[in-house]
């Protein structure tokens, strides 16, 4: 039987200092949901969603259909449906972005809440929560605020573990296998979450248990395959889930890149592997509670790196954090729990997230209180004012709301040209404005150059709101050139 909480769990002062940071990760994913609708990967990552609900192909060809920059699974497409059903643009990521923030919440809150905890050790439900609250706190910042495929398949797995976890039967431990396709299906190579599944249970029920979920993670795979094949076309399928993404080279500035995020690096990697060491015990032992995560941090490490090291590859491609932080606080705060001498390491712990958030939300740029959506408002008016001339290369929702009409992204077009495969100039101009005389670039933001080849030299360029617009006389022709990025 479980000791009883000591008595200090149910001291004002505790309680006060568990409200203050149960409130500052409120405020922080808050603020995540104002600054989402600011990014254009945001936009240009919804977009999907809008074709699939409006019978646009998901998956364009290699010479038809507007081309757009996604290239992972279709799951987290239909997971963002109800965004479809906005009135405007910046409605629609404001919905997307809840969608985005509360899929990860809700399952990390799932973990954090059902999590087992190493035999004779006990957990308070406020100790439950404060381990919910410091996993918001220690997230990665980009999974609040941009819309990232990885998102969902993280989601996916992490509830797909806790039901290995706590299988009482094999119905359990087909909910786990069918969550761990279900992440294969957001990001095709998420394959982590499936090998440790199956290397636990053949470390603590044998190799015929192993061999019997292997089956069940092929079988929840093929038919997902076959449904999304017949669903949304094999080609199509073919060529941006595996062709353009096998394409994409290398990123050149590797030492750079790996420069560049060594703070993150730091935690995602270094972190991990100190504690393990540190405590081993805890963590590779047959009847350890976080023998699991262990393996699906292990087992997401090789392909995420992989994914890191490409052209375009960023933080986000390491999912490895993310299996194992939720079930390892409730560990340490239930170790913490039992051990009188420890006893200041629960509030210790509320302290710390309350500092962490609070040190993230100073340091956020311009301290958003409210939606951040007034650019989309701007380009309202510019569509309204340019109907069937103006090209919005990295915000294409202005123009299925404003035209109902897709057009390339630019993004996308990057894409086919690393990968070998740049379109044909007819097919390019095939799905831009019929009469295009106006191009318009958030103020600021990125671009590849792509765009910008399309315009003539007797372009002006001028600054409209938090937009920057390329305009020429509506008669001129546009830039001839093959699409390609500037050098």
């Amino acid at each position: 039987m479980s000791a009883a909480p000591p008595p200090f769990s149910r001291t004002p002062g505790l309680a006060a200092v568990f409200g203050a940071a149960a409130a500052a990760a409120a405020l922080w994913l808050w603020m995540c949901w104002c600054v989402f609708p600011v990014s254009v990967w945001n936009d240009v990552r919804l977009a999907p969603a809008f074709a699939l609900a409006r019978g646009v192909p998901l998956y364009p060809g290699a010479n038809s259909g507007a081309v757009g920059t996604w290239i992972y699974g279709p799951l987290p497409v239909l997971l963002l449906w109800p965004a479809t059903l906005a009135a405007s643009a910046g409605h629609a990521l404001l919905i997307a972005g809840a969608v985005n923030l509360l899929t990860t919440v809700a399952a990390i809150a799932v973990v954090c809440a059902a999590w087992p905890v190493a035999q004779g050790y006990s957990l308070t439900r406020s100790d439950r929560f404060l381990a919910m609250a410091l996993a918001i706190a220690l997230w990665p910042r980009a999974s609040w605020q941009y819309l990232q495929a990885d998102n969902f398949t993280v989601a996916f797995g992490l509830v797909g573990n806790l039901l290995l976890v706590r299988a009482r039967g094999p119905a359990w431990r087909w909910g786990a296998a069918a969550f761990a396709v279900a992440g294969l299906a957001c990001k095709q190579t998420s394959v982590g979450v499936a090998i440790a599944q199956i290397i636990w249970l053949g470390i603590t029920l044998g190799r015929a248990e192993a061999l019997r979920h292997l089956g069940r993670c092929l079988g929840a795979g093929a038919l997902g395959a076959l449904a999304i094949g017949f669903g949304l076309g094999w080609n199509g399928v073919w060529l941006n889930l595996f062709d353009l993404p096998s394409r994409l080279p290398w990123t050149t500035e590797m030492v750079r890149r790996i420069v560049d995020l060594a703070p993150e690096l730091t935690i995602h990697l270094v972190l991990p592997v100190l504690v393990m060491l540190l405590w081993r015990r805890a963590f590779w032992r047959r009847d350890s509670v976080l023998l699991l995560p262990s393996l699906a941090w292990l087992c997401a490490l090789p392909p995420g790196v992989a994914s890191l090291l490409k052209i375009g590859g960023t933080i986000n491609s390491l999912q490895s954090l993310a299996y194992w932080l939720p079930p390892v606080l409730v560990a340490a705060l239930a170790a913490a729990r039992s051990a009188r001498q420890l006893r200041w390491a629960i509030p210790g712990a509320a302290l710390a997230g309350l500092a962490i958030c609070t040190t993230r939300l100073a340091a956020t740029p311009g301290h958003p209180w409210r939606p951040l959506t007034k650019h989309y408002r701007q380009a309202e008016v510019l569509a309204q004012s340019f109907p069937d001339q103006i090209w919005f290369p990295w915000n294409p929702l202005v123009t299925i709301y404003g035209e109902n009409r897709f057009y390339h992204v630019e993004d996308g077009l990057y894409v086919r040209f690393l990968a070998g495969r740049p379109l044909a100039l007819a097919h390019a101009r095939a799905f831009l404005p019929p009469h295009m005389c106006v191009i318009a670039l958030p103020r600021g933001g990125t671009d590849w150059g792509i765009a910008l080849q399309f315009v003539p030299p007797n372009a002006r360029r001028a600054e409209f709101g938090l937009w920057t617009l390329y305009s020429w006389p509506s008669e001129a022709p546009a830039g001839t050139a093959a699409p390609s990025p500037r050098s």
